[in-house]
Formats: structure tokens, sequence, C-alpha cells
């Protein structure tokens, strides 16, 4: 399976995950979010950017550099679109961001295989 398959399938399953948790939370819980999918969709294209950020350097010198950089980046983007949301949203602000934290640890959790799967298959490149 080549990188660019892999990393449509590294960002489906977090993506349906957090679909069908969001759905459980907003139908079977008091943490209804009804903006939800805007932290999905920003979460879903910042895992594209990086995964393929990512296949594209595997096996670089720089690559331990660039995997550290990149989860700073995401964690303080993340955060950012959080903090701007509870600007925009002060009433649901709490369940959204609930719901968004679960999202970014599903993404996460799926980027850690996706990177293994990496580092596994790209041996690090002395040039």
């Amino acid at each position: 399976m080549n990188l660019f398959l892999r990393n449509l399938v590294a960002i489906a399953f977090p993506a349906a995950f957090s679909i069908l948790l969001s759905f459980l939370l907003n139908h079977f819980s008091p943490l209804i979010a009804t903006n939800w999918p805007y932290g999905l969709i920003f979460l879903i294209a910042l895992s594209f950017i990086l995964n393929l950020i990512y296949a594209y350097q595997a096996g670089s010198v720089d690559f331990t550099q660039l995997l550290i950089v990149a989860i700073v980046i995401k964690l303080l983007l993340s955060l950012v679109g959080i903090v701007v949301y509870s600007f925009l949203d002060k009433p649901g602000f709490f369940n959204f961001s609930i719901q968004f934290i679960l999202h970014y640890v599903l993404f996460t959790i799926f980027e850690i295989r996706y990177l293994l799967h990496i580092i596994k298959t790209h041996p690090l490149n002395k040039s």
C-alpha cells in the first residue's frame, strides 16, 4: 500500500471514530455541541497536511526534528482554534472543547500509528 493511500486511511479511521463519538455524545449525553464538524474539518485538514509532509521527509536526517516541530505546531494550532472558538460561542464553548479534545486524541493516536509505519519502512538516510 503506497504512502498516499496509507495517509488517507490514517485520516479516515479517526474521522469515522470522531463522527461516531460526536453522534453518541450529542444524542446520549448532556455534552451537545452543534459546531463539532468545524473542529473535525480542522483536524482532518491539519492531519492530511502533516501526514504528507511526514511521508515526503521520511528517512531524512532531520525527520526527528521535523516530527517534534510538527507535533508542537499541531498542538498550538489546536489551542488557537479552541481559543478562537471561545470568543465566538461562549455558551457552547465547554461542550465543543470537550469534543474537540477527544477528536484531537483520536487523531493523535492514529498519527502515531502512521508514523510508526513510516519509521519502520523508511530507514534513516545518512546523506
